[in-house]
């Protein structure tokens, strides 16, 4: 993990290491408080206090979901501002999609809520979340070019909303356009199309091209950016009204495999993976490199995650990202 302090905020420093994961981990998730660490592989779901640096137990074995040969390969905290609970969401290898939610007396257990194959079961690519008034939708994206749409009450099951087959697109991320709309961003992993759904079926409204190949993909907060791993060269930063590219954060990457590649810092900084055992930190307008952050001497970070948030002794504020691959 490694955490930039606003007392010197020149550069991220190494905090600590998580140590659980046998094998590669597919995802990341920081839940909205910043207390939370969810960790998705090849080896299953874990939950981490990041105070404590503590692994949360789990729910009891889910048949499907853990097993061995079902990676999660997707995970997202569904935030909702009056929860006194945290629910985590996430999606496998084998089309499962499973919510695990907080309860106990020290909130430190988690049940199991929802365990679920979705469509015909193929692996799912990517799921969001979108919680306005007192409806929560949840969609997916998978490897059989469907996307896939929910409302979830916290208590019963998912009830679906729409489904849809894309004609080329393979999703390899998926976002909610975070209006009264609900409009939905899809990501093509293999064709580099940006498609913008509609909220309420699914219809295809627009379609953007944003490179030959997108390994990953993020959107900024207000929604007029996207950062996608372009798998050539490195990052590249886009306008979402059309695609265009802006700039390109170029990491001469000596393999080409998909890296994850997120905002940072209030969508100042452009955070990503490589081959070479190290995270890139740019800044996001001039494009020049701010640090390069070592993790190992020979390993493929693909997998990042960032969250701004308070920790409450002294009252720092502090931006934590963190690999445990």
């Amino acid at each position: 993990m490694f955490f930039l302090r606003t007392k010197d905020p020149k550069e991220y420093r190494l905090e600590g290491r998580l140590i659980g994961h046998k094998n590669a981990i597919n995802c990341l998730s920081v839940s909205s408080k910043g207390t939370l660490l969810a960790s998705g592989g090849s080896d299953g779901m874990r939950v981490w206090d990041l105070k404590r640096r503590l692994q949360l137990p789990s729910p009891r074995h889910i048949v499907g979901i853990q097993n061995p040969a079902d990676p999660v390969t997707c995970v997202s905290w569904i935030t909702r501002q009056e929860a006194t609970r945290e629910t985590l969401c996430y999606g496998t290898g084998l089309g499962f999609i499973g919510i695990w939610q907080q309860n106990g007396e020290g909130l430190e257990d988690f049940g199991a809520k929802v365990s679920k194959r979705i469509g015909t079961g193929k692996e799912i690519m990517c799921l969001t979340f979108d919680h306005s008034g007192n409806d929560t939708r949840i969609a997916t994206g998978t490897r059989d070019k469907r996307v896939q749409v929910w409302s979830f009450d916290f208590k019963g099951p998912l009830i679906p909303v729409f489904s849809i087959e894309l004609s080329t697109t393979i999703p390899r991320m998926i976002n909610f356009n975070r209006t009264a709309s609900r409009h939905i961003l899809v990501f093509g992993m293999y064709d580099g199309e940006v498609h913008q759904l509609r909220g309420t079926d699914g219809i295809v409204m627009a379609t953007h091209n944003a490179g030959p190949l997108i390994g990953h993909a993020s959107v900024d907060i207000a929604q007029t950016l996207f950062l996608i791993d372009n798998v050539v060269n490195g990052f590249s930063l886009h306008r979402l009204d059309d695609g265009a590219c802006i700039r390109t954060y170029n990491t001469n990457p000596v393999k080409t495999f998909p890296k994850q590649v997120v905002f940072g810092e209030n969508t100042d900084v452009v955070v990503g993976g490589s081959d070479a055992g190290v995270i890139y930190v740019f800044d996001k307008n001039k494009g020049t490199l701010k640090q390069v952050l070592k993790h190992a001497d020979k390993a493929r970070v693909q997998t990042v995650t960032v969250r701004f948030f308070y920790e409450l002794d002294g009252i720092r504020l502090t931006d934590g990202l963190q690999d445990l691959r």
